[in-house]
């Protein structure tokens, strides 16, 4: 670690000794100097033009250095930002406070003292004629260390432009404090013009109200502080949950790939075996044609060891195995052709190839704030599917796709956002609630018999069964609880049985909740960690803390409550409930007060079963299923 003495010789300059003032290093030695006494330095070297002398040596090693121009030449000198941050430490560590009067005569002087009305730091001479000066010696003083130590509630009393005047007056035309040279000059057409001893007569009572509106403002920084901090979190998860979304996307799309290529490269193989083995026939016949040739070729070449009537006779057959040679050469030359392979890529892979530009866009979408508790809510539009009758619930997956259940004919609908059809699913019974899930997946609680099914919708957004859990009792409400799957099953008794399982459908725990009935409507896992259910035989809406009781406590009973299922939260943890009995929605605070009757009854509106309020596209939606239809309305922000 550098001692004292050692940074004091860093940040003082070899040629003048003080400290570096724009300090600027040779290019190759790397010694450093103030800008000015480096170029007059080098100006003061390379002066004598009778000797046509253009280099200098470095001041301290003697370093020699050719230039023409001395002045753009030392411009072009790096900075020595090392040198200036050191200075500038060195500044900050030696900072002592310096008399303000001894400073206006460019003579440094350590303070003693602090004058308040003055807003002066005085060394000790000064304070002498301070306290003996007659316009102020009844100035108070107090110790400079003591002045330090406090908040600085010293404020400037005397004019920016006449500085030696003090201020007098406040104009609360241009709401600005001068002196009365001031305010003869540049406001005497101002109307409202007062001593600053008349407005200071009574302004502590302000105080309070001030106070007040600035705490007000405090807090209103520190929930925006909460709510940003909040959205900070939120965006490193959403930004992990993309991340993991492509890249399970883009190990979906590679698996897919490989599958293909394989399959295509087995059939490459079986198709070189076979026309491998076509032509190594060909090859063999050739050969053993060849090898009969060779052998008649070498009774030949010795017949001259032969009798003259056993020449004839091998001449003759000889004559007669060349014959069919040729016959069976000419057969063979006719029957073989040349076979080359090739590869027909499939349209699709091609298609996908050529087009396959970037694999998507990330976009920041901007939340203009809603105002859930009193903005009003317009319907945008009715979605129906051809064979469903009734929508026993309603979910939104990727904050793209509508999925939704057919009571009576136990299916599941993937919808896109303006509600066309992409793909369903036949269920093994009978749906009552969905809880979407991360990574396009989703759960179901069914009925009849009591299931909870495990679902995905794939790249293509086809739907496939992962995993079905046997309930002991039909399923009914369920919800996501903290990265965790609540099912409400029926009771032998009075009560709800809600059952806790991971995501990947393994068994946590259960509790017994009473009051309530041995089935539930639906099942709400709120912000704040309280569970919401609706019991619809009782016209009630109840709440509990799974982690603090077993019992719950009512919220809302009867009067426009009518038999309540379905139950949701907005972003801010606001609650909703679809009454299928009075036909309408009720709204209630994340505490479970009563706020409005957001939708009534209206033609559009009945027998409603399932509710969400999540993002769809780019803007958070309200949707309902209501008797054969999905309906789905707008925020007005």
């Amino acid at each position: 670690m550098a001692t004292k003495t050692s940074v004091n010789d860093l940040i003082v300059c070899p040629i003048c000794y003080e400290i570096f003032q724009d300090p600027k290093s040779l290019p190759q030695c790397l010694h450093t100097f103030c800008k000015s006494c480096i170029k007059s330095y080098i100006s003061s070297s390379v002066t004598d033009k009778s000797l046509n002398k253009t280099y200098f040596h470095c001041p301290v090693c003697r370093k020699c250095y050719h230039v023409t121009n001395p002045e753009e030449w030392v411009d072009t000198l790096p900075h020595n930002y090392l040198i200036v941050s050191l200075t500038d430490q060195e500044q900050m560590e030696n900072k002592e406070p310096s008399c303000d009067i001894c400073n206006r005569l460019s003579n440094f002087q350590p303070a003693i003292s602090w004058c308040q009305e003055c807003c002066d730091q005085l060394c000790e001479t000064c304070v002498k004629f301070h306290q003996v000066g007659r316009q102020t010696m009844e100035h108070k003083l107090c110790n400079i260390g003591e002045q330090t130590q406090k908040i600085n509630l010293s404020v400037e009393l005397f004019c920016k432009q006449h500085t030696s005047r003090r201020l007098e007056v406040y104009c609360f035309d241009h709401k600005e404090a001068c002196c009365l040279m001031c305010a003869t000059v540049s406001h005497r057409k101002c109307e409202k013009v007062t001593s600053l001893e008349d407005c200071a007569q009574n302004c502590s009572a302000d105080i309070p109200n001030i106070c007040s509106e600035m705490e007000d403002i405090q807090k209103a920084c520190d929930t925006e502080i909460t709510r940003v901090t909040g959205d900070m979190k939120s965006l490193e998860k959403e930004s992990k949950d993309i991340e993991h979304k492509v890249k399970t996307m883009t190990e979906d799309i590679i698996n897919v790939v490989r599958d293909k290529e394989q399959t295509l490269l087995e059939n490459l193989k079986k198709i070189e075996k076979k026309q491998s083995m076509l032509l190594k026939n060909s090859i063999d016949e050739f050969s053993d044609i060849k090898k009969k040739i060779e052998h008649d070729v070498q009774i030949l070449k010795n017949s001259d060891r032969l009798h003259k009537i056993s020449l004839f006779l091998e001449l003759k057959r000889i004559g007669k195995t060349v014959s069919e040679a040729h016959i069976d050469v000419d057969r063979l030359q006719k029957e073989y052709h040349t076979s080359t392979l090739d590869v027909h890529v499939d349209e699709t892979v091609q298609a996908f190839h050529s087009s396959f530009n970037t694999f998507g866009e990330i976009k920041v979408k901007t939340n203009s704030k809603i105002n859930y508790q009193s903005g009003q809510i317009v319907f945008e539009k009715s979605v129906t599917v051809e064979e469903s009758q009734y929508f026993s619930d309603v979910d939104v997956i990727d904050d793209r796709y509508i999925v939704t259940t057919g009571r009576d004919n136990k299916m599941v609908y993937i919808l896109d956002e303006n509600g066309k059809r992409l793909s369903s699913l036949k269920l093994a019974g009978s749906p009552w609630g969905i809880a979407a899930m991360q990574n396009k997946a989703f759960c179901v609680a069914m009925r009849n018999p009591g299931l909870v099914g495990f679902f995905k919708v794939h790249g293509n957004l086809s739907i496939s069964t992962e995993k079905e859990l046997n309930m002991s009792q039909n399923a009914w409400g369920i919800c996501v609880y903290e990265d965790r799957i609540v099912v409400s099953i029926e009771s032998k008794y009075n009560g709800q049985v809600f059952k806790f399982y991971d995501q990947e459908g393994n068994y946590c725990e259960e509790h017994i909740i009473t009051p309530g009935s041995s089935n539930c409507g639906a099942v709400l896992a709120t912000s704040n960690k309280c569970l919401f259910y609706t019991h619809h035989d009782g016209n009630s809406l109840f709440s509990v803390d799974i982690s603090k009781s077993k019992s719950a406590s009512p919220v809302y009973q009867g009067n426009i409550m009518k038999l309540p299922i379905g139950v949701t939260c907005d972003p801010n943890g606001n609650v909703y409930v679809a009454c299928y009995g009075s036909n309408n929605v009720l709204q209630f605070d994340k505490n479970g007060n009563f706020i409005r009757e957001i939708i009534k009854e209206e033609s559009a509106v009945q027998r409603l079963y399932g509710i969400r309020v999540k993002r769809l596209g780019d803007d958070v939606k309200l949707i309902l299923t209501a008797h054969g239809k999905v309906l789905v309305y707008n925020f007005m922000k």
